[in-house]
């Protein structure tokens, strides 16, 4: 089954945000100095992750309530 590049795109950006989640911990617990990009990616990546998850619960909602989601 073929992915679409939006997929990829959307996987190759969450991993390289679990990457810098991981070095911010390993930097945090003393086992690395901290590299130059990391604190700001894991804070961005988390404010977008924050923001698109804000999206769908307004999405979803709005569908809940204008009733669009019927079953027929």
């Amino acid at each position: 089954m073929p992915v679409s590049l939006r997929h990829r795109v959307a996987l190759g950006c969450y991993a390289l945000w679990l990457v810098a989640t991981v070095l911010l911990a390993a930097h945090e617990l003393g086992f690395i100095p901290l590299l130059p990009g990391v604190e700001p990616g894991v804070v961005t990546g988390a404010t977008v992750f924050f923001a698109l998850g804000v999206v769908q619960l307004l999405r979803r909602g709005w569908r809940f309530l204008v009733g669009e989601n019927d079953a027929s």
